[in-house]
């Protein structure tokens, strides 16, 4: 653990602590928000540097063109498969 002091706009800290403590009901988690808000940043531009050496530009990158390129099934979904091989394994016990 690090202790640091970081220089905030005091409306925007103000902001920030009511959001945690709508979420957890306390203040206590505040340095936990700090370091995950930390974290996510380090992987997100992780995220950039891996889609940047892969040839792929963030901003063409969108839910719609995931679902546009996304494979289509063969085959019936899996839950179905599931739910019949879970069928005959109830037949079977029944016997």
């Amino acid at each position: 653990m690090k202790k640091v002091s970081v220089y905030l706009d005091e409306k925007l800290w103000v902001k920030f602590k009511e959001e945690v403590l709508r979420r957890h009901g306390t203040l206590r988690k505040l340095s936990s928000e700090i370091e995950s808000l930390i974290r996510f940043s380090l992987d997100y531009e992780d995220i950039r540097l891996a889609f940047e050496k892969a040839g792929i530009n963030l901003r063409d990158v969108s839910p719609e063109s995931v679902k546009q390129n996304r494979p289509k099934l063969r085959g019936p979904p899996s839950e179905v498969l599931i739910r019949h091989m879970r069928g005959k394994r109830v037949v079977e016990g029944l016997s």
